[in-house]
């Protein structure tokens, strides 16, 4: 049976990485607008491949990690070790990133920063850990 937490951290991982996939494509197809308007006002100058060959690299870069988080998700709510592994990384790199945001915004990215420290925290918990090795929680003994 899985833990309702674990439950949800799965769900999260998939909106999350749905989201950044929507993000994504988004970023490629609008910067690929940009550079469409930077060679009409430019004449097509080098700025304009600049524009386009950078938006395509932001854009797959953030699709691939968009999908190694539904990667993630679905590992988790399978109660795939490998799932709780992979959650752990793009969590702490989640975290890392946000750290110099915390610095100067509040807010969001406190909520988004609390709930990646949250899911580490959860998932590195030693009877969440074992019940991903197959190990089931000792029972305690009646009295």
């Amino acid at each position: 049976m899985r833990p309702l937490g674990v439950t949800l951290i799965g769900i999260y991982q998939i909106l999350r990485g749905a989201l950044g996939v929507l993000f994504g494509l988004s970023l490629m197809l609008f910067t690929g607008l940009a550079a469409k308007l930077v060679s009409l006002a430019s004449e097509g100058s080098a700025m304009e491949r600049f524009l386009h060959g950078m938006g395509r690299i932001a854009g797959l870069g953030v699709v691939v990690f968009a999908l190694l988080h539904i990667l993630a998700g679905f590992g988790l709510l399978k109660m795939e070790n490998w799932g709780r592994l992979l959650t752990l990384l793009l969590s702490a790199i989640g975290l890392m990133l946000l750290l110099p945001m915390l610095i100067v915004a509040h807010g969001l990215p406190l909520v988004f920063a609390a709930v990646n420290a949250v899911s580490i925290f959860y998932l590195a918990m030693p009877p969440i850990k074992r019940i991903f090795h197959g190990q089931r929680p000792a029972l305690r003994a009646a009295a």
